[in-house]
């Protein structure tokens, strides 16, 4: 059952278009406002870090993006939670490092705190090109 409006279909795009920007950017102001306290974020490697963790490793120089397109993808929306599902290419690679370009099958979970809604999953699966 899809019962959010689509009012906050457009806000949960908007949210993972802003997410895109701030990894790109290292905007960390927004992504600290972005990414829930209990976030989980599933790399395609099999990595899981939490939000502390994955903050720490994008200061580190550990991901450095590029360029992040969404391919195609969904939203499927309740009350208080948003499963966004899709195909996104990055554009990746460490600090100072060649990027490549790498396909990834993911699973963006957004829940609603308070009037926010905050990236509390990402699950990610490397796909061929």
């Amino acid at each position: 059952m899809n019962d959010i409006r689509s009012g906050t279909l457009e806000t949960i795009h908007k949210s993972e278009d802003a997410l895109y920007a701030a990894m790109i950017a290292l905007d960390y102001a927004a992504l600290g406002d972005l990414l829930s306290d209990d976030l989980s974020y599933v790399h395609s490697t099999g990595v899981v870090e939490s939000k502390s963790a994955y903050l720490a490793a994008l200061r580190r120089g550990l991901y450095e993006y590029a360029a992040i397109t969404r391919r195609d993808g969904d939203t499927l929306g309740f009350a208080t939670c948003a499963v966004t599902r899709g195909v996104i290419d990055m554009l990746v690679g460490a600090t100072g490092s060649v990027k490549a370009t790498i396909r990834l099958q993911h699973v963006l979970v957004w829940v609603k705190q308070g009037a926010t809604w905050r990236l509390t999953l990402r699950q990610a699966t490397r796909v061929p090109t």
